[in-house]
């Protein structure tokens, strides 16, 4: 990875934060093999990707033939953020949101009500001191300087979801000819006692070899429940690079589907930090390869508080020459008593030279918790097809049905019926 030596810093409240992480780049370097949690990573790629500045104005790059974008994302009422490249457009993009809802732009906030997005900046611990993991988080604090900001009040119920669509355009014409990859930012705040729905969708276009870098900072209140959706799906020529960070106060509820699809490079790391007594977290996860992609989950969720639950539950379909990644941890912090948190991963390979790395962690410094993990890897049912097959079901068509109702688990734990239709047709069983 690499940086657009001569991109400034622009000039705001927080500027000297992200300057900072500016000049830490240099010194974090690219992650290697000799780096746990990027240990399957295409590491010659990661190192072509180049970032820089987004661009000024999102409002003409979209070409005659991606401007339509409704025709490649789910269809969902409510207020919707389209960033492009980096940069919100404000054409695409329906900001309106109902009573106790302010939705705006990461650069209006970064200039209006820095203390919003103060928190997406800092990546300190709590003793003041730096703690930037790895240079992508580092070049997208730098960088990162627009999308969305969805702030709730308290006592809000919401009946449509917020939807955000971050788009990645590759080529010189769309990014500049200093730089191959974007950041974008995505941050979330649900007020005390407020229920709330967020959809995310990836999007890319452009067969040129590309990059986007987008991070998403959630933080959800007391007693209030968030359900996020993430749908990833840019095209196998572009690499794709996703940090979600949670924090989860005292009695809330937190419930995230993932569905990592496209890109030759996909990955999706959670971070959530249950840090109020009595919260819980529902993590799910599906992973569908084909191709060389190659599709890395890590996930981290942190028991630092007494009486909180959490439950993983992720599952891999890889075929031809894919490679599925699975790292999840779970940590439980001294005083975390009464943790009672479940782990699983579930991998179906469709191909001999499909590849799957799964590697649970637990790490437990508390007493009185209840914690467990499990993974399997397998193949088709042969008995299963033989029987289906003496039904008069083609053989293709029995292995598809197979197929469907493996992945199907994670589909079914979406709440939001069109976006169950999308991911379902996205798949191509849209006609089982």
């Amino acid at each position: 990875m690499t940086i657009d030596s001569t991109a400034p810093v622009a000039s705001d409240a927080l500027a000297h934060v992200r300057l900072g992480a500016l000049e830490q780049i240099a010194t974090l370097g690219t992650p290697t093999k000799r780096d746990e949690a990027w240990r399957y990573a295409p590491h010659r790629s990661l190192g072509e990707l180049t970032f820089g500045p987004p661009i000024e104005s999102a409002t003409d790059l979209l070409t005659d033939a991606s401007a339509n974008i409704d025709k490649h994302i789910p269809a969902l009422d409510g207020p919707r953020i389209v960033v492009v490249n980096g940069t919100v457009d404000l054409e695409r993009s329906n900001l309106t949101g109902p009573d106790g809802v302010r939705i705006s732009t990461i650069a209006d906030a970064l200039l209006e009500r820095p203390e919003r997005v103060a928190a997406h900046y800092d990546v300190g611990d709590d003793q003041g001191n730096t703690a930037i993991p790895d240079s992508f988080l580092a070049a997208n604090v730098a960088f990162g300087v627009d999308g969305a900001v969805v702030h709730i009040a308290d006592d809000v119920e919401l009946d449509a979801p917020i939807h955000v669509i971050d788009i990645a355009v590759a080529g010189e014409a769309h990014l500049g000819d200093t730089h191959n990859a974007h950041c974008s930012g995505m941050i979330v705040h649900v007020g005390a006692r407020s229920s709330a729905t967020v959809v995310e969708t990836r999007l890319g276009f452009g067969t040129d070899f590309g990059g986007s870098n987008v991070r998403t900072t959630i933080t959800v209140g007391d007693e209030a429940t968030l359900e996020h959706v993430l749908l990833q799906d840019v095209p196998t020529t572009q690499i794709h690079l996703s940090r979600v960070d949670v924090t989860q106060a005292a009695g809330s509820s937190f419930r995230a589907s993932s569905f990592n699809l496209g890109a030759s490079y996909g990955r999706l790391a959670y971070d959530v930090h249950l840090a109020g007594k009595g919260a819980h977290v529902d993590l799910s996860g599906l992973f569908f390869g084909f191709g060389d992609q190659v599709l890395d989950q890590q996930i981290t969720v942190v028991h630092d508080a007494a009486d909180c639950s959490s439950r993983q539950t992720y599952r891999g379909v890889l075929d031809d020459s894919s490679t599925g990644v699975f790292n999840g941890g779970i940590d439980v912090k001294p005083g975390a008593d009464g943790t009672d948190a479940e782990q699983s991963n579930d991998n179906l390979l469709l191909s001999n030279r499909a590849e799957i790395n799964t590697q649970p962690r637990l790490e437990i410094l508390a007493d009185e918790v209840a914690c467990k993990h499990g993974a399997t890897v397998g193949q088709l049912d042969d008995t299963a097809l033989y029987y289906m097959r003496s039904r008069g079901i083609p053989a293709d068509e029995a292995r598809r049905l197979l197929i469907n109702g493996f992945a199907d688990q994670m589909v079914d734990k979406v709440g939001i019926g069109t976006v169950r239709a999308w991911i379902t047709h996205r798949m191509g069983h849209d006609d089982v």
